[in-house]
């Protein structure tokens, strides 16, 4: 799945290429801001040894046809992000916060009441919380931006507290449509989750740029890098009834990115293990900046790991793997409901299931 997923964004890739060598409006950053993008990426992508940034130069200097230069613009971003990383005009910019402002418009069903009719299917010793995308609108104030992502931290963790009832001894996390954005938001919505009998003072994950490694922190209802705080609930985050009750996350070839980090931040977590497919491949962190033209370039400069120290920036393995998905959840919740938090057993973890595992 993960080789056709990388055949189809060669061929994506190739087709955008072709689509501007043919369009005498491309769009391109203007000399400052191409020169200010380079020095980032030489500096500091994740990639930056796979690009010869002086041909690079070179080449752009020898052509004043705009499709050409932003084909190699974007040629040399997905060499030294693998693929992550992208440059974005400030019209790009503007229309995707558009998009993104129109759908958080739109009424949707809380957390709870959309997975109504699956958990019908669970044990009703079981709770379930889907972990979607969270993209962030850039129109935005900081002050604006941090509050949206409270909500949608607080409408996760009101969906857990809505089914905490203190009969539930295990709890299924579905990260199958995660297809990414800001991290942030979704780990601090899965809080609760994150520590079971685990000080809070351990770190739930790690970024690493080869050269620095720097922890990822949820403790007193917030979410950090290191030292830098990045979302806060402060006294409205919850707290389970049973800290450590056994955790399923359930994933697929479309968690990317920030999924793939919440992955990895519930991997190592005592009691907890993966069931589906492997991720997307997209687990490297990405950092927004914005430049003096008001472009975006979408910076990939460190690779995600989890608890253990333990990521390389590719797909992430579950540890039950399906074939044909249909029985992802049934394996998750036979894993859990055998565990001592469900049984009542004072015994060593139960192994999974095999479900559908290709000979």
């Amino acid at each position: 799945m993960v080789g056709e997923r990388k055949r189809v964004l060669s061929l994506l890739c190739t087709a955008a290429a072709m689509l501007l060598a043919f369009s005498s409006a491309a769009q391109v950053p203007t000399l400052p801001a191409r020169e200010q993008m380079l020095g980032l990426l030489e500096r500091s992508a994740l990639h930056r040894d796979q690009v010869d940034w002086a041909k690079l130069r070179g080449d752009l200097a020898a052509t004043d046809d705009p499709a050409r230069q932003r084909a190699l613009l974007d040629a040399a971003i997905q060499r030294a992000t693998a693929g992550h990383g992208r440059w974005l005009s400030a019209e790009d910019v503007d229309s995707r916060s558009r998009r993104i402002s129109a759908r958080q418009q739109r009424p949707v069903p809380s957390n709870a009441s959309g997975i109504a009719s699956r958990m019908a299917g669970l044990d009703a010793r079981l709770g379930m919380v889907v972990v979607g995308p969270y993209l962030t609108d850039r129109r935005l104030s900081a002050t604006q931006q941090s509050a949206k992502g409270q909500q949608f931290a607080l409408d996760l963790q009101a969906a857990i507290h809505q089914q905490d009832d203190g009969s539930r001894c295990g709890w299924i996390v579905d990260l199958r449509q995660n297809s990414g954005g800001n991290m942030w938001p979704m780990l601090l919505g899965i809080g609760p989750f994150l520590h079971g009998r685990i000080d809070e003072a351990t770190p739930v994950g790690y970024f690493n740029d080869g050269r620095n490694t720097q922890p990822w922190y949820y403790r007193l209802g917030l979410v950090s890098a290191g030292d830098q705080v990045h979302l806060s609930l402060a006294d409205a985050a919850y707290v389970l009834k049973r800290p450590e009750s056994p955790i399923a996350v359930l994933q697929s070839g479309r968690t990317a990115s920030a999924g793939e980090a919440v992955a990895l931040a519930l991997r190592g977590r005592h009691a907890s293990r993966s069931f589906g497919f492997p991720t997307a491949g997209y687990s490297t962190g990405n950092n927004p900046v914005t430049l003096m033209d008001g472009s975006l370039l979408v910076l990939t400069g460190t690779v995600m790991k989890d608890r253990n120290g333990m990521g390389d920036g590719a797909s992430i393995i579950p540890d039950t793997s399906s074939r044909d998905g249909d029985d992802i959840e049934q394996a998750a919740q036979q894993w859990l409901l055998a565990q001592p938090a469900c049984t009542g057993k004072q015994a060593a973890m139960v192994v999974a299931p095999s479900i559908n595992v290709p000979r």
